[in-house]
C-alpha cells in the first residue's frame, strides 16, 4: 500500500528543507515517547516532522485497511485526529462523503493537517475543531477513533459519548497485548449496549483469545527512501500492526468467519486458522479438491472474512 499522490507530494514539500540526520534523531526521540506512553508528538517541530517521514504512512495504511471492512457517506468525525491520518485513508476510499469534521486538541497538529490538506478538494474544505474529546462532539454519521483511546484517561466514557454522536464507531489502536486488552474491554461494554459488531469479531459471544495471545493484524506500507532511511530499514516495505473494532447501532450483515493467521499455503490445500461465528478459534484445512473454496483460500490473507 502507499500514500495517496497529493498526500506524500505535501509530506514531501514540507519535509524538503529538513536534514535527514535531524529527522532520523527525532524519529528515534519519538519512538522512546511511543514506548514510554508519551504518545503526542505535536509541540515538537521536529517530532511533528518525523511523524510525518515515519508514522503517517504506517497510520495510514492500518486505518485504510480497517476501513475496508465498512461503507462511510454523510459526515463523517475523525477524532483526536493528529494531523488528518485517518480522514485521509476515507477519503481515499469513499466518495460519498459530504463533509469531514477532524476534532483535535494540539493546534500545532492542525496547522499541521491544514497544510498537508490545503490542495485535497474534499479535506480541503474540512472544518476543524480545536478541543479536547471531553468537550461536546459534534453529530455525524459515523466516527473514527484512530490511535487515540489509548491515550485517553478514561477511554470508556469518552467512547460513549461519540456513541451518542455517531451510529457508527470505528476503533484502532496499535496491534499490542495492552492495546487489546483495552479493546477487548471495549467490546464487551458495547455488547452490552446492544451494539452490533460488524468487524472483526465474526459473533458477540465471549472472546475466544486465551492466555498471552491477541487478536491483531497487519497492513503493508511501501516505503519510500526517506521512510527507509529514518527508521534505518533495508526491506523495502514495513508491516504495521494494529487491533480495532467497529461498532453498530443498525443490524448487522450475517456474520462470517475471520482468519486470524497469516494463511499457510501449501502443495494442495491451505490451512487457515479462524475465529468462527460459534465464537471459537479453529483450524480449518481447505483441500485443492474443493476447487471453489481452494481457490478463496489461496488468495485469503490474514485479517480477511471467510
Amino acid at each position: 500500500m502507499q500514500l495517496p499522490e497529493e498526500l506524500q507530494s505535501a509530506i514531501d514539500r514540507i519535509l524538503e528543507n529538513s536534514p535527514p540526520t535531524a529527522l532520523r534523531k527525532a524519529r528515534e526521540s519519538l519512538s522512546q515517547d511511543y514506548r514510554e506512553g508519551r504518545i503526542s508528538p505535536f509541540a515538537d517541530e521536529a517530532k511533528r516532522l518525523a511523524y510525518l517521514g515515519a508514522r503517517m504512512p504506517a497510520t495510514y495504511a492500518a486505518v485504510r485497511k480497517v476501513l475496508g471492512n465498512v461503507q462511510l457517506s454523510g459526515r463523517i468525525l475523525d477524532l483526536g485526529a493528529g494531523p488528518g491520518t485517518a480522514s485521509w485513508a476515507a477519503a481515499d476510499l469513499f466518495s460519498e462523503i459530504e463533509q469531514f469534521t477532524l476534532v483535535e486538541k494540539s493546534s500545532e497538529a492542525i496547522s499541521l493537517g491544514k497544510s498537508l490538506a490545503e490542495n485535497h478538494p474534499a479535506l480541503g474544505k474540512a472544518s476543524w475543531i480545536h478541543q479536547s474529546l471531553t468537550d461536546p462532539i459534534p453529530k455525524a454519521n459515523a466516527a473514527i477513533l484512530s490511535y487515540v483511546i489509548g491515550e485517553l484517561n478514561d477511554p470508556m466514557a469518552i467512547l460513549e459519548k461519540c456513541w451518542e454522536a455517531a451510529p457508527l464507531l470505528i476503533v484502532i489502536e496499535p496491534g499490542t497485548p495492552k492495546a487489546f486488552q483495552l479493546m477487548r474491554k471495549v467490546r464487551q461494554r458495547f455488547i452490552d449496549l446492544k451494539a452490533q459488531i460488524l468487524a472483526p469479531c465474526p459473533h458477540a459471544l465471549s472472546c475466544p483469545i486465551q492466555g498471552n495471545d491477541w487478536c491483531h493484524f497487519a497492513a503493508r506500507v511501501e516505503r519510500t527512501r526517506l521512510h527507509r532511511l529514518l527508521k534505518e530499514g533495508s526491506l523495502g516495505y514495513e508491516d504495521e500492526k494494529f487491533c480495532y473494532l467497529i461498532l453498530s447501532k443498525t443490524s448487522a450483515s450475517p456474520y462470517s468467519n475471520r482468519i486470524i493467521r497469516h494463511p499457510l499455503k501449501q502443495s494442495g490445500h491451505v490451512r487457515l486458522t479462524v475465529c468462527t461465528d460459534q465464537g471459537k478459534i479453529e483450524e480449518k484445512t481447505i483441500s485443492k479438491k474443493n476447487k471453489e473454496f481452494y481457490r478463496a483460500a489461496r488468495d485469503s490473507e490474514w485479517g480477511d472474512s471467510l
